[in-house]
């Protein structure tokens, strides 16, 4: 009785946890090939994402089912003066794909993953990376760059750059599109690439959204692992950890490049560095791999023999988790100098109030010279780690969800002071100057100026906040 009890309580509270301000609803809005939802579960969802701590409430949710509904609905928020935004699958962390008193884009429809010839991948901006992943296996063909977590879409992670563990050498998704069709602020629909309309390609990939709405992507494949022995290995600290990464990462990398930071059972931090290599016969690799000589760790696992496709997956069950509990999920993303990266995790690990909530740090070594898209900003230099910082809270606006949130500003902060950059679906709002001083002047002023091109409105985006 009492468990009964507690679960109707508990779920009167999540209902409650972000009241909808209902705004005034649309006037004489056109017709559309999809469905325009002015109220109920769908206006909860676009007024909510994977952090569970902003909530904009939309004046409706256009799930579009064709690009036409995409370029109605701009040119009719253009119009009525209205701010529009695209969501895909939610998984940003502060408010980045909410509209207050705006349009919502539900691209979850606009999902469709075609072959053109024998090697050429269209994915529109609602497909999901596991789908795309299974297409492309059938023919043994993959992106160089796959997400960790296959339910992200395709529009989403090409908007903020896309980065993965082979990001090392292989730099992000947004470096391996060969043409994109884009939704302009005016509602035009273009297609752009290097070689066609290139200012508004290279200003939409990683531009979250501040130019164009991405509709379609046209994919690099490169051929794809048959299975990945990937081996972990041990480290007392992290400055060894960082150190074997960077020389691995300046040398001969391991295709599968990363490491993680986790607590033991006793409360200490464990340190890992996990690589991985391709294999036609993995029986093969059970001895220690090259890779893995000259290394300073203290202890070495079993190497784990995956199917790719299963190494892909290999999250989905513990997102889909994660994502039922439905608890908040304050992580933080930022790319740090090969001189600052140890500086700055010594002080998140001996800081409680740092490491509030924190159940694993994710942290990728990075050629910055791999990395050409231009809003893809990384530090000055030549070596940059991404680190992400996972972290998990009690229940929305509570005190622990608060201190984590008050955390990730403080060590956002310091990343910029230290001449680090923020990734921004998972980092807190910025300033319009942080913004500028995050791009650097010379690349806020080309995208100050394609904003003023593409978008003379000001009409999409606006939970980003570059511009507003």
């Amino acid at each position: 009785m009492w468990l009964q009890q507690s679960r109707r309580a508990f779920l009167r509270l999540a209902a409650s946890a972000f009241p909808l301000r209902q705004p005034a609803a649309l006037v004489r809005p056109p017709n559309f090939d999809g469905e325009l939802i002015p109220a109920g579960p769908a206006i909860r969802a676009a007024a909510d994402d994977w952090g569970h701590h902003v909530h904009h409430t939309p004046r409706a949710v256009l799930r579009a089912a064709s690009v036409d509904d995409v370029s109605r609905i701009v040119k009719y928020a253009n119009q009525h003066r209205l701010k529009v935004a695209m969501r895909g699958q939610g998984h940003s962390v502060y408010g980045q794909a909410q509209v207050d008193g705006g349009i919502v884009i539900d691209s979850t429809r606009l999902n469709a993953v075609t072959w053109h010839g024998s090697d050429g991948l269209h994915a529109q901006a609602g497909a999901l990376w596991g789908a795309v992943a299974t297409a492309s296996l059938e023919r043994r063909l993959i992106p160089p760059v796959m997400p960790d977590a296959l339910m992200l879409s395709v529009g989403g992670t090409l908007s903020v750059g896309g980065t993965g563990d082979t990001s090392c050498t292989s730099g992000a998704q947004v470096d391996h599109v060969l043409e994109l069709d884009v939704v302009t602020g005016r509602g035009e629909v273009v297609t752009c690439s290097p070689a066609k309309n290139p200012e508004l390609f290279h200003m939409v990939l990683a531009g979250l959204g501040q130019c164009g709405l991405i509709v379609r992507a046209r994919l690099r494949l490169a051929p794809a692992a048959t299975y990945l022995v990937v081996r972990s290995v041990t480290y007392d600290d992290v400055v060894r950890l960082l150190s074997d990464q960077a020389a691995l990462a300046t040398t001969v990398p391991p295709p599968v490049l990363s490491g993680e930071i986790t607590k033991n059972a006793d409360g200490r931090w464990r340190f890992a560095l996990i690589g991985g290599v391709i294999s036609e016969r993995p029986e093969k690799e059970l001895s220690p791999s090259p890779w893995m000589t000259g290394l300073t760790h203290t202890g070495t696992a079993r190497p784990a023999i995956w199917p790719y496709w299963d190494y892909l997956n290999r999250r989905t069950d513990s997102i889909a988790a994660t994502k039922a509990r439905g608890t908040p999920n304050p992580s933080l993303a930022l790319v740090l100098t090969e001189g600052s990266v140890r500086q700055f995790l010594e002080a998140v690990l001996s800081d409680e109030k740092f490491a509030a909530g924190i159940w694993r740090i994710e942290v990728f070594p990075m050629l910055v010279e791999r990395f050409t898209a231009p809003l893809h900003v990384l530090p000055a230099a030549s070596l940059a780690f991404t680190v992400r910082l996972q972290r998990r809270a009690s229940v929305r606006n509570a005190v622990d969800h608060k201190a984590m949130l008050s955390a990730n500003r403080a060590l956002a902060e310091r990343c910029m002071e230290l001449g680090g950059k923020v990734y921004p679906p998972f980092a807190p709002p910025l300033s319009r100057d942080e913004w500028r001083r995050h791009y650097g002047d010379r690349t806020w002023a080309r995208f100050a100026a394609a904003r003023r091109e593409f978008d003379p409105n000001g009409i999409l985006t606006p939970g980003a906040g570059v511009f507003d």
